[in-house]
Formats: structure tokens, C-alpha cells, sequence
């Protein structure tokens, strides 16, 4: 079995798959429905395209994971690899390639008779996780988690006097900031994923007032200054509960946002984001979209 890797020393990449692995048993009944989508294709600047849409398919092995840390929380250390092979339909060798998958990343540990158990990784997220109607600040550790998971800058939002307000930031040395972006950061909301994840489901009345105009203000040639076409993307994040801003605030990066409230729960109060450049985005965002959906499930029906 391949040593034991500590999380904070793996890759950007390989920290944000390792997270796909995290968590249990009150997720799977959604796992297998949930896939991705990316909203279409945008003009860059210059004639050339960004990869602003394309359908993403279901991660099977994101789902493969998700099922065997939900068996091995039901059966505590009476499931063996050979019984998880069966149970997942796969073969032997790709039972232990997910076993050493969770093993490495401190998800799941085999014990020397073969069985697996919860390891301590999947016990320190589920920690960070509070009460889905917890306050701003007892986010603040789940945000820290995602930061240091995705290698990216992460970012609490609320919804707060018709406007979208920062609440807490995220970020290390090195990492990439968007400018102005910080802590008490207000406006932009239509350019912003987060900005975007609180608009969804409130009437545009509700709005602030820059975005009661007939043209929304535009920091960056990507930026949705029609309301229409807003309007149609705040459907697409309605129904996915993701939102995106590519290049959308700041050239060069890219965001991504998810709810921290129930689906019933509209309109939405609280959500959480990462920015990354956008290279980094056309490489991963499949998985960072992949990671901030599990993220959101777990803190809205976990612990």
C-alpha cells in the first residue's frame, strides 16, 4: 500500500482530488443525478474563444469514492476490499486503486486484516462543517478548509442590504488576490459567481440599485451588462447551484460559487467561492465545480 501523503503536502490538483473523496452516507441518494454543467461559449477579446460552456460529465470516480466512504462509515471496520469491489461493481484492482485513493489522503485507513475504516482526514472536515443555520463566523474554519484544500483564495459572502458584502477571506502567500475583492467588499454583484449565486431566485426589485439600470456597469469586456442575458444565466444557476464568473470582475481570473443553504432555501443567504486563473480554470474547473458541490451538500445535510 502506498505511504500515507498529509494533505497540505500534496499538489494544488491532487489536495482538490483528494477532497472529492470527502464524506459519507447522507450524500449518496444524490450522488449518481449530479453532474456539472458549464454555461456556453463566450468571444474573447481579440477573436479568440474561452471555454465558457461545455457540458461536464458525472465523475464516476468522484461517485465511486462517495459510495465506498458511505460503506465504509456503515460497516465501520468489518468491510473488506474484496466485499467493496463487489459492492461497486468494479474489479479487484480498481477496488484498491480507490482504496489507496482514500488511504493517501487520510480518508480511510486498511487495517492489516484488509478492512477499512474512517481516517482521521474525513474527521477533521466533518468538524469544520457547522449548522446549515449557522452565523457567518462559524463558517469561517469550512472556508479555511477549502482554501487550503484547493490551493485557491476562498471567499464567505451574505446577502446584505440588497447587495452582496464579503464576510470573510481565505488566502495564502502567493496565492493570487482579486484586486479590491476583501473583507467588507460590496457591488459587482452580476460579475461576481458569488454575486450571482445571491442573485438567483430574488426579484429583480430586490436588486441593487447599479443593476436596476438598462446596462449593468462593466469592469472587463466579459462582464453581463445586459439584464436578459443575466437573467437567463441566473436560471442556469438556479437549477445547478453553481455559478461562474469567467474573466467576468478581473482579467485573468476566474470564480466559482455554490449555496450554503438547503435547495428549499430561497433565496439564497450565504455562499462560498474560490478564484483561480484561468488557465488553471480551462484545466480544473471540472473538478473545482466537482469539489465545491460536495463541499455545499455536506454543510447543508451533513454532521
Amino acid at each position: 500500500m502506498s505511504p500515507a501523503v498529509h494533505p497540505a503536502r500534496m499538489p494544488d490538483g491532487e489536495r482538490a482530488r483528494a477532497a472529492l473523496t470527502g464524506r459519507t452516507a447522507d450524500l449518496t441518494s444524490q450522488q449518481h443525478s449530479a453532474t456539472v454543467i458549464v454555461s456556453p461559449v463566450t468571444q474573447r477579446a481579440g477573436g479568440h474563444t474561452m471555454a465558457r460552456s461545455r457540458p461536464l460529465r458525472t465523475l464516476s470516480t468522484g461517485d465511486r469514492v462517495l459510495k465506498a466512504l458511505e460503506l465504509v462509515a456503515q460497516r465501520h471496520d468489518t468491510l473488506t476490499v474484496k466485499e467493496l469491489a463487489i459492492e461497486l461493481g468494479v474489479s479487484l484492482s480498481t477496488a484498491y486503486h480507490v482504496v489507496h485513493t482514500l488511504s493517501a489522503s487520510g480518508y480511510a485507513l486498511l487495517e492489516r486484516h484488509r478492512c477499512l475504516r474512517p481516517g482521521p482526514a474525513l474527521y477533521r472536515l466533518a468538524a469544520c462543517l457547522p449548522s446549515p443555520s449557522a452565523r457567518p463566523e462559524a463558517l469561517e474554519p469550512l472556508v479555511d478548509e477549502i482554501g487550503r484544500i484547493t490551493g485557491c483564495r476562498t471567499y464567505l459572502a451574505a446577502w446584505s442590504d440588497r447587495d452582496v458584502e464579503i464576510v470573510y477571506v481565505h488566502g495564502r502567500r502567493g496565492v493570487r488576490e482579486l484586486p479590491g475583492l476583501g473583507r467588507g467588499f460590496r457591488g459587482a454583484a452580476h460579475a461576481l459567481a458569488l454575486g450571482k449565486i445571491l442573485l438567483a431566485g430574488r426579484e429583480r426589485r430586490d436588486w441593487p440599485d447599479y443593476l436596476q439600470a438598462s446596462q449593468f456597469p462593466s469592469r472587463t469586456p466579459f462582464t453581463l451588462t445586459d439584464p436578459s442575458r443575466l437573467l437567463s444565466e441566473l436560471d442556469a444557476v438556479r437549477q445547478h447551484r453553481i455559478a461562474y464568473d469567467r474573466e467576468e470582475f478581473t482579467l485573468g481570473a476566474c470564480c466559482l460559487a455554490v449555496p450554503l443553504t438547503p435547495a428549499l432555501h430561497e433565496p439564497v443567504g450565504l455562499a462560498v467561492g474560490i478564484s483561480l486563473p484561468r488557465r488553471r480554470f480551462e484545466a480544473e474547473g471540472e473538478l473545482m465545480s466537482a469539489l465545491l458541490h460536495q463541499v455545499a451538500r455536506l454543510q447543508v445535510f451533513g454532521t
